[in-house]
């Protein structure tokens, strides 16, 4: 079966994508999701917000609110639908960078048989949420990023695809600029050719990819089922890492003593690290870890995130996998108001460099998984500007 096809699906039309496209639940806090879906009736996070994040969203053996959310959309004429399946290129403008991607579906059997790699370990309750979710919303529009390694010829054919009238051009509530373009015939034929050629590797939506895997093995795996994706080339793609807080009260004093036997540890200047390094925020000043032994290992075994859960969360302080005393926070996030909480509680911050885009291959390649939310990928495509119809993964 062919990996990467046109996909069926409807767009959000111009006069409502402003208010409809939405970023996924799992990057705003709970604070920030509840905000959003006051603020705005109209925003697809109505349909896509987290059933566990917001207890009570799911109310009734039709999907309750988020249904209702997605119907309401429908019957406004909130999207157009297209007469045929499409490729469409997806391209998002913010701040200094932009990124260009192909938007197409993608076989659910490719993500069993080693056609798309993913390289972070899932959280068991998340997926089993948006198992849920899909079973009671029968519209996919939470795109799953891939990648793949860098082909003048994809990004010729996107160039030459943009040259045309956008289906779509809008600026989101966040102030980021987002185009669609509908690919000609040709172009399709051409992109979706080179496309499957690669191998690729999921860049941000390990979960939705793994309860789409669920779903269709359950379903006793259904020829044609699909989820849709957007597909980028390396090149178009940015890593940033994730910190980890843990919440206090902490013995400071014991933890750095405790550090010493296999880091060397000294006053630092602030949360910027390189690569091999920790930094640590503790007792209001920051410190830099270095390890005694550099480790030359490959794949997980020698990222920064392992080293850290390895010699410092585990058996220093007893963190483990799902413990609510540890709060993950993308790099990108303003760190004042969390080393204000630290401050406040007696909690510890550390930071960490980002891996790179190798070494996510190199982890995917030896089919080994990282800590969940060990890399923060950009772009983040929105939701609510795609609906995908046919064979997606659902009951």
């Amino acid at each position: 079966m062919t990996l990467v096809r046109a996909v069926r699906a409807r767009v959000v039309t111009s006069e409502w994508a402003a208010r409809v496209a939405s970023p996924l639940h799992d990057v705003l806090s709970e604070d920030e999701r509840r905000a959003m879906l006051a603020d705005n009736p109209d925003s697809y996070l109505h349909v896509t917000s987290d059933p566990l994040a917001l207890p009570g969203t799911l109310d009734g053996p039709e999907g309750g609110a988020q249904s209702r959310a997605l119907r309401r959309l429908l019957d406004q004429g909130a999207y157009q639908r297209l007469s045929e399946p499409s490729v469409f290129v997806y391209q998002m403008r913010e701040e200094d960078r932009q990124h260009t991607g192909v938007v197409a579906s993608v076989d659910v059997a490719g993500l069993a048989d080693g056609r798309v790699l993913g390289h972070e370990r899932v959280q068991d309750r998340r997926v089993e949420a948006l198992v849920r979710h899909y079973e009671r919303v029968n519209m996919r529009s939470e795109l799953v990023a891939l990648f793949h390694h860098a082909d003048p010829a994809v990004s010729e054919l996107t160039t030459q695809v943009c040259q045309s009238p956008a289906l779509l051009e809008f600026t989101d509530a966040g102030g980021t600029e987002q185009s669609v373009w509908r690919a000609g015939p040709e172009e399709s034929s051409d992109l979706l050719r080179h496309l499957n050629m690669h191998r690729h590797y999921i860049a941000d939506g390990h979960h939705r990819a793994a309860a789409a895997l669920r779903c269709w093995e359950r379903d006793g795996r259904p020829e044609g089922s699909s989820v849709a994706c957007a597909l980028y080339p390396q090149d178009e793609i940015s890593l940033h890492a994730f910190h980890r807080r843990v919440h206090g009260p902490v013995a400071v004093p014991e933890l750095l003593d405790a550090l010493s036997s296999a880091f060397d540890v000294r006053r630092g200047s602030g949360p910027a690290v390189g690569r091999g390094l920790i930094g640590l925020y503790a007792a209001g000043g920051w410190h830099l870890l270095t390890p005694r032994r550099r480790s030359s290992l490959p794949g997980v075994a020698g990222l920064d995130v392992t080293l850290l859960d390895d010699r410092v969360l585990r058996p220093l302080l007893g963190i483990r996998d799902g413990d609510p005393r540890l709060e993950v926070l993308p790099e990108l996030r303003d760190l004042t108001p969390v080393i204000a909480t630290c401050d406040e509680d007696g909690g510890v911050l550390f930071t960490l460099h980002a891996p790179s885009l190798d070494d996510l291959v190199a982890v995917a390649e030896r089919h080994e998984v990282m800590s969940p939310k060990s890399t923060y990928v950009q772009p983040k495509p929105r939701t609510g500007i795609f609906l995908q119809e046919g064979r997606a993964p659902t009951r």
